[in-house]
């Protein structure tokens, strides 16, 4: 990206160490040293303060960036978006295998109130969502890879001039460890409720 050379150069070019332009724009000393390195890309407000410490607009910025950006937005908003669904799929037919199971197949299995039925819906359960949930993680892991959150940003930037407010994927570009777990512990308890709701049934 032409943003790493970019931001090294106007350093520079004003006598400032990587140490005193993590102080100008609040972040850390590591974060100047990723972005001139091109290993990540600064987000919006942070290019914001980048503009206003080299005195320079965030297009002169980005803009040998903006085709880049877009193209990587556009291969990955397929693969997301197919990988997306494939997540939902394999989850719903994880929930619908457990309920069919459970239902056709009311023998007990002696194994403590569960039936056979149980059983099979609930090993069937853990495959399927299993799978669903790899596709989860492979979603978060591209977002990461390129950067598309922090692309999409930029671009809505430079074509209204606003910035957005933080949202869900702001905040899971920040914590990507955190959308994974939500995505676990929702799913774990839609689980739990629904074999919850079949035992009480059976009973």
């Amino acid at each position: 990206m032409e943003l790493a050379r970019q931001l090294k150069a106007k350093r520079e070019e004003r006598g400032l160490s990587q140490d005193e332009v993590s102080k100008a724009i609040f972040v850390s000393r590591q974060t100047i040293s990723n972005w001139e390195n091109d290993k990540t890309y600064p987000d919006v407000q942070s290019l914001l303060l980048l503009s206003q410490l080299f005195e320079i607009s965030i297009d002169e910025l980005v803009r040998g960036d903006v085709v880049a950006m877009q193209q990587a937005i556009a291969e990955d908003a397929l693969r997301m978006k197919l990988l997306s669904i494939g997540m939902l799929a394999f989850s719903g037919l994880a929930f619908l295998f457990l309920l069919v199971f459970s239902l056709a197949w009311p023998e007990p299995s002696g194994f403590a109130r569960m039936s056979k039925g149980n059983l099979a819906g609930a090993a069937t359960f853990i495959v399927l969502y299993a799978i669903g949930f790899a596709m989860a993680i492979a979603v978060d892991r591209l977002k990461k890879k390129h950067d598309v959150v922090t692309y999409r940003e930029i671009d809505r930037f430079l074509k209204s001039g606003v910035v957005g407010e933080p949202d869900a994927e702001g905040l899971a570009r920040k914590h990507p460890a955190l959308g994974v777990v939500v995505k676990l512990f929702a799913g774990a308890a839609i689980g739990l409720l629904l074999a919850g709701l079949l035992l009480t049934l059976e009973g």
